[in-house]
């Protein structure tokens, strides 16, 4: 797949190759560090269960289902980063 970036994730000094679809891309931010932050055209909905709280007498009625929006936002290393502006860098 060419419209695909792989790039390299370090979890607790474990490496893993992960990869995004370089047409989901809607914004990147430079950060002084030359790491980049990386914001995808994914918006999506999750939800789960959280505490429903009686604000009268701040007690626990029981549970409910809330919903929260979420879009993927992934951090590239200095070098990774380079390689992303090289190859989507116009001129």
């Amino acid at each position: 797949m060419t419209n695909q970036f792989f790039y390299t994730r370090v979890v607790n000094d474990k490496s893993f190759t992960d990869s995004f679809n370089l047409n989901k891309v809607i914004r990147s931010i430079e950060n002084e560090d030359g790491t980049f932050l990386v914001l995808l055209d994914d918006i999506h909905e999750r939800s789960h269960e959280v505490p429903d709280i009686d604000l009268r007498t701040n007690k626990m009625k029981g549970t409910k289902r809330q919903r929260d929006v979420f879009q993927s936002e992934i951090t590239l290393s200095a070098e990774d980063g380079q390689r992303f502006k090289n190859l989507t860098q116009i001129g």
